[in-house]
């Protein structure tokens, strides 16, 4: 496989088809598959449900994934820059992850029976939710079209070494049209019942996750050291001149 149907494969084929499996499951109108995306258990606080599905549990994986490659990253490099960038995605993913599990709560819940009272997470007191979507929206256009389209131009090293490979504008392409499409069916009245009603943006974070994954895979592991960044770089050429 050329390295470019390779890129097409993991920035484009895999994060679409397996959106839409989950899609499609979720709001097939057949209940134990919508039950495998996200359960409706019962003796449970509704929120823990969704929680225990397949949906979440793919979040917290690819987030787990993350804090794995991050520790790897900071074991593997060796120049104070990108140990301190590490450093900061490292605790930044940790947090990410203990607010996603709601800090064990749900877990809890769920086999002990142990209940959170009103505190489960951060990012869902108030307005919290809005807020980080807007930060996270703008953080990622920057991260993932901006920043590629500028190494293209522009020659400083430390932006050519951090710009994400432009095939990552295609996942969020690809992370527009999932949400689009959940909302979509959610609003025509498909997976009525479901537990991620009002939570359909949760199909949205599993692209956000899953690009985030590989954009730490790329600078971990298929990026010449931070001194030899540039246009004669092997992982240059591969992810900006083809």
């Amino acid at each position: 496989m050329s390295g470019k149907k390779r890129l097409l494969l993991f920035y484009v084929v895999l994060p679409a088809a397996v959106s839409l499996t989950l899609i499609a499951a979720y709001f097939s109108g057949v209940p134990w598959l919508q039950s495998i995306i996200s359960p409706n258990l019962p003796g449970i606080d509704f929120n823990t449900k969704r929680e225990m599905g397949l949906l979440e549990n793919l979040d917290n994986l690819l987030l787990v994934g993350i804090v794995i490659v991050a520790a790897c990253g900071l074991r593997r490099k060796k120049l104070a820059p990108e140990r301190v960038g590490f450093v900061l995605i490292l605790l930044f993913s940790v947090w990410v992850l203990l607010e996603e599990v709601d800090y064990g709560w749900h877990f809890r819940e769920f086999f002990l029976g142990q209940h959170s009272g009103s505190f489960r997470n951060i990012h869902n007191i108030g307005h919290t939710t809005q807020v980080i979507k807007s930060v996270v929206d703008l953080g990622m256009v920057v991260l993932f079209v901006a920043l590629p389209l500028a190494a293209r131009r522009v020659r400083w090293p430390l932006l050519r070494y951090a710009a994400p490979t432009a095939y990552s504008i295609l996942t969020l392409v690809v992370m527009v049209l999932v949400r689009t499409l959940a909302h979509g069916l959610e609003s025509q009245g498909y997976g009525r019942g479901g537990t991620l009603t009002n939570n359909i943006s949760e199909f949205r974070e599993l692209v956000v996750y899953y690009i985030f994954l590989l954009y730490v895979v790329e600078i971990v592991f298929l990026r010449s050291p931070l001194r030899r960044a540039g246009p004669g770089a092997a992982w240059y050429r591969l992810t900006f001149e083809e």
